[in-house]
């Protein structure tokens, strides 16, 4: 009977393209892991050890996707043809467009993702080992093995990169036991050796053996530089881009069955089975009750041509039983439902802010975080949580002094608070205050004596107070407490560098016009400790002296970009500026420095030569006398007073007959006469070509001289 219903109303069509959906489904999914595991056999898979390059299996299942997607839009698109109402027509397609735009939308998404140039790079760096450092006894070696690709063959290891930093090595890659290349390094030299630089062909053992050639010590430093199997970056997102068209195809397709059948979805039908159920939002369903039992009318119908009319073909019509009056009379009236109780608030306690406010420091929302900290330090002054939890969000916004004065405020309550130490500690490393971080530090380990992260942290403040010795002390015992942190073995490696020692010898060279050998030397320094001072300043003095003056301003640049008021950076900095010909920033930086150090004479000095170069006298003037003032016996300050002055006695002489033709002014009357036209007659004899190599002076200018002084002997005479 079922089937006969199902027949009839034409739903035993929707029941038979499901059970063919079903059935091509199961078959995909069957042919697809046939495919992996022929696939993964080509490979060369195995379980032990664990290799399942998943590049193939990836490659696999979007290829079949694909497939079982255009196979099933086929089957779905025949379900809605033939779904006996447009009711469920409507909703089918509505869902339809609905998951088809999702998905579009994530696959096109994903497939820009994957194509853009520097995601490669990005997913490389995921996979990307640290840099590891190795100690050779003397002629003894050394051998570090690896695997590539890793189990899954997502990345592999394109090359092998060594720098030996002190010694002599030979270093051999063997791939399986056969060696594959070699490289003879000495000190300060780096080699690059090519294990898979484009792809893997198989997994294998890689070794890497490095061998000390002389007696003493030798120290390296390797990398494993690493890549991504290409295919996530062009097959994949070729078949997510196809996937996500098909999907806007489909979208496309469905729009005018949506529409066409919105309007008929909206008229529901008494009887509707599970799956066909409709929705009309303009009808709101109210509590009738209980419906009381109607009897039901005679077999036969008459219809509206008064022809007897088959009851199974027809509608009937029920009659509701009459209600007699006297019952509807003495019916009791239905109690009103009681008003809905309101909801009472409870008051906020600290623990709720406090637990609010780590929500919105979690999603980055640090204004409103502080303010919820802080309305609950309002209601206990005491509560240690929103007090942490207010200097936390201080510090993320920088206004670092308030937070460490919450934090003071802290252990000035519970001294031995680890928390408010540990934050103390950071933010004056953050500012880079290393004597309070120390002092710190101290108290810190006062705590806590065995806290490898304290110690590393003292011995950062110590390396940048310049006490190497104890520095290498605190990273060493750290280490000893945390032997896997290679961070520390590095900063060891660089805290064993003996700076002082290197930074002399880069003097002396740049000193003694060795500038290659001076800048390798800082550039050595600069490895260890890239934020050195002086050996930025040194290298930017070497660059300046061997003609590279923008060089040199990018490394003062660096200077004062951590420390912004140092005196010796401003200066040079200034001083190539000037002898650059950019007066105006010059200008500025002199400016400044005499600003913060108003008793530096090499500031005022320096000043006044922009300040004559502008043709600017009388300030350059002030600025030589302050720079007397600093240093009365400079001799050189004294002659450049009184070369100004006697300039000034000659402003009635040459000066003004220059300055009475128009266009010549302060500057470039002096520019004239420093190139040797001191009289009229200098002026008379020369020619336009001779004047207008002056700077400043063009053609009409030099025309206007000569006429004008020519015309002034002619009179004379």
């Amino acid at each position: 009977m079922s089937r006969y219903a199902d027949r009839i109303q034409g739903t035993d069509r929707l029941l038979r393209i499901r059970r063919i959906r079903k059935a091509v489904f199961a078959g995909i999914i069957a042919l697809t892991l046939v495919l992996i595991f022929a696939r993964l056999d080509s490979e060369g898979a195995r379980i032990k050890p664990l290799f399942l390059p998943v590049n193939g299996i990836i490659e696999l299942c979007l290829i079949m996707g694909f497939v079982s997607a255009i196979i099933g839009l086929f089957l779905r698109h025949l379900e809605i043809k033939h779904a006996p109402r447009d009711g469920q027509r409507y909703l089918m397609a509505k869902s339809s467009m609905a998951r088809a735009i999702r998905t579009a939308g994530f696959a096109i998404g994903l497939a820009v993702a994957l194509l853009l140039a520097v995601t490669p790079s990005l997913v490389a760096t995921l996979f990307s080992d640290a840099p590891q450092v190795v100690q050779i006894d003397p002629r003894n070696r050394e051998v570090v093995t690896f695997t590539s690709p890793d189990p899954l063959g997502v990345s592999f290891v394109t090359h092998a990169t060594v720098v030996v930093t002190s010694g002599h090595a030979l270093v051999t890659l063997t791939r399986n036991g056969v060696n594959v290349s070699m490289a003879d390094l000495n000190a300060t030299q780096r080699g690059t050796l090519d294990v898979e630089p484009r792809m893997w062909a198989a997994s294998a053992t890689w070794s890497l053996i490095f061998q000390n050639q002389v007696g003493n010590s030798t120290f390296l430093t390797f990398v494993l530089e690493k890549g991504v199997v290409p295919t996530l970056f062009s097959t994949v997102p070729f078949l997510l881009f196809l996937y996500g068209v098909t999907e806007t195809s489909w979208w496309i397709v469905l729009r005018p069955v949506r529409d066409r059948t919105k309007s008929a979805s909206l008229s529901v039908a008494a009887n509707l089975d599970e799956d066909e159920r409709v929705y009309d939002g303009t009808v709101q369903a109210t509590n009738q009750g209980p419906e009381p039992e109607r009897e039901i009318a005679p077999a036969t119908v008459v219809a509206s041509d008064s022809r007897p009319v088959n009851p199974a073909s027809a509608p009937v019509s029920i009659p509701s039983p009459p209600i007699s009056p006297r019952r509807a009379a003495t019916a009791p009236a239905e109690p009103a439902p009681p008003p809905p109780r309101p909801v009472v608030r409870q008051p906020e306690t600290p623990a709720s802010l406090a637990k609010k406010a780590e929500g919105l420091a979690a999603a980055g929302n640090y204004e409103d975080a502080l303010e919820a900290y802080e309305s609950a330090i309002d209601i206990d002054r005491t509560y240690l949580p929103a007090l942490l939890g207010r200097g936390s969000c201080l510090t993320r916004l920088n206004r670092k002094a308030e937070a460490l004065e919450v934090y003071k405020g802290i252990l000035r309550n519970d001294v031995r608070n680890f928390a408010a130490h540990r934050m103390i500690v950071r933010i004056y490393a953050d500012e880079r205050r290393w004597r309070e971080c120390l002092e710190a530090v101290g108290e810190l380990l006062r705590l806590r004596p065995n806290d490898p992260a304290a110690l590393e942290m003292k011995g950062d403040a110590l390396t940048n107070l310049g006490r190497r010795p104890e520095a290498l002390a605190a990273y060493e015992e750290a280490a000893a407490l945390d032997p896997k942190n290679g961070n520390l073995r590095q900063k060891i490696e660089e805290v064993r560098v003996d700076v002082p020692g290197l930074l002399s010898r880069a003097l002396i060279a740049s000193a003694s016009g060795n500038y290659t050998q001076a800048l390798s030397l800082f550039d050595d320094i600069l490895e260890v400790e890239p934020s050195n001072v002086n050996a930025l300043i040194g290298k930017a003095v070497a660059y300046r002296r061997s003609g590279k003056p923008q060089e040199a301003v990018n490394c003062l640049d660096l200077v004062l970009g951590v420390q912004p008021n140092n005196a010796s950076a401003l200066l040079n900095r200034g001083n190539i500026l000037f002898a650059e010909g950019d007066l105006e920033t010059a200008l500025d930086a002199f400016d400044h420095l005499t600003q913060l150090y108003p008793n530096d004479e090499e500031a005022w000095a320096a000043q006044g030569d922009v300040l004559v170069k502008m043709g600017r006298e009388d300030d350059a003037l002030r600025a030589y006398t302050e720079a007397l003032k600093r240093s009365p016996g400079d001799e050189g300050i004294q002659r450049r007073i009184l070369e100004l002055q006697a300039a000034k006695v000659d402003d009635s002489g040459i000066y003004q007959d220059l300055f009475g033709i128009k266009g010549i002014g302060k500057a470039r009357a002096k520019a004239l006469i420093d190139a040797g036209f001191k009289t009229a007659e200098d002026f008379a004899k020369a020619t336009a070509k001779d004047l207008m190599s002056v700077k400043g002076i063009t053609r009409k200018l030099a025309d206007d001289l000569l006429e004008h002084f020519r015309a002034s002997l002619a009179e004379a005479r």
